[in-house]
């Protein structure tokens, strides 16, 4: 019998940093499947490596001399598409995100670099390495000119309703463009779970309000849902919504493999809104959200989510397809405005649980 031969994942470092590089070759050589075939110190080099070394994933800092990392992604997706994992010192967290919205899958912080994360680094590295990315060609639309329905949400309606988004890998990207596509007059309170290191929280929020018409922040505990706001989970608790419709944050259960967790954030919802819970998953690894998404259809409520094309992966949101418990399979793009559509079919408000 012939012996079936697997070649190592090959992978590009790009870091301006020697020392940084170094400790990441270091960290991938402890795993046998893993081979670093380049090193780049700069956007230009990585370029050139990128197109000479045909590597499975790239590890990018952003902040580089000449060309940064943000460019560098850029001109990768667009060209010549592979798995980027962005490697990133707090500071610059908001260029990352930016990178994020050009194609990069995922990022890490330089801080999480040590010993005791190595296996979850290389768990990352590996199942990165395995996603078929696609060309992002650079998009110049502002949000304004995103097509919205023009009757505005009435405020009274609209917070009879709650919006829950599950959102792991790609995410950042997605949220962007669901935000958008609701609208600037858009008054339900959104709730998100984005598994993403706790770190990197308040950036993300930062970011997504530098570049989206409503309301983001971090959801505090006890908090009074808002119209026209987002409300983030923390990463290091979970956000669930009481019957009384205010956030709660509540510690990670130890069986929880994702954090925060996705289908506690969903599942809690229904206790306040009912049928009037709306579920969205989002692009992500893993199956986060398919009981919160059974939980919302089991009180008459909808849940929509992201469709293979626009995913940066195709994982949560083919789980909850496989579970049975999806209304709708859309393009990123058109989410927004099914929901609306969904919202405005049923403008006569419901009775709330506990209001006969």
């Amino acid at each position: 019998m012939q012996e079936i031969i697997v070649e190592p994942i090959k992978v590009l470092i790009v870091d301006d940093s020697a020392v940084v590089r170094l400790g990441i070759r270091k960290m991938l050589a402890t795993d046998p499947d893993l081979q670093v075939v380049g090193e780049a110190s700069n956007g230009i080099e990585a370029l050139a490596q990128r197109a000479r070394l045909n590597p499975d994933i790239v590890t990018m800092d952003v902040n580089m001399p000449g060309m940064n990392g943000l460019e560098t992604t850029a001109q990768i997706m667009s060209s010549n598409p592979v798995p980027i994992l962005i490697v990133t010192d707090l500071d610059t967290a908001n260029l990352a995100f930016e990178a994020i919205s050009h194609g990069a899958l995922d990022l890490l912080g330089k801080a999480e670099m040590n010993p005791e994360n190595i296996h979850q680094f290389i768990r990352k590295i590996k199942l990165l390495s395995q996603i078929r990315v696609i060309r992002h060609i650079p998009a110049h639309r502002q949000p304004s000119e995103l097509p919205t329905p023009s009757d505005p949400m009435s405020g009274g309606h609209a917070m009879d309703w709650i919006i829950a988004v599950a959102s792991s890998t790609g995410g950042p990207k997605a949220l962007i463009t669901l935000i958008n596509t609701l609208g600037s007059d858009w008054r339900t309170p959104i709730v998100v779970a984005q598994h993403i290191h706790s770190d990197f929280i308040p950036k993300l929020v930062e970011w997504l309000e530098s570049v989206t018409p409503l309301v983001v922040c971090v959801a505090s505990d006890q908090q009074r849902l808002l119209p026209g706001h987002v409300y983030l989970s923390p990463a290091d608790r979970n956000l669930e919504i009481s019957s009384q419709g205010r956030a709660v944050l509540t510690p990670h259960n130890p069986k929880e493999i994702y954090r925060p967790s996705c289908n506690a954030l969903l599942a809690s919802v229904t206790r306040r809104y009912g049928m009037q819970s709306v579920g969205v998953i989002l692009t992500g690894m893993g199956d986060d959200g398919v009981e919160g998404a059974k939980a919302i259809k089991a009180v008459g409520g909808h849940v929509l989510v992201q469709d293979e094309a626009t995913c940066a992966v195709y994982g949560m949101p083919l789980a909850a397809q496989k579970a049975g418990c999806t209304d709708h399979v859309l393009p990123i793009q058109e989410i927004g405005l099914k929901i609306r559509a969904i919202i405005d079919r049923r403008r006569m408000p419901r009775p709330l649980p506990g209001q006969g």
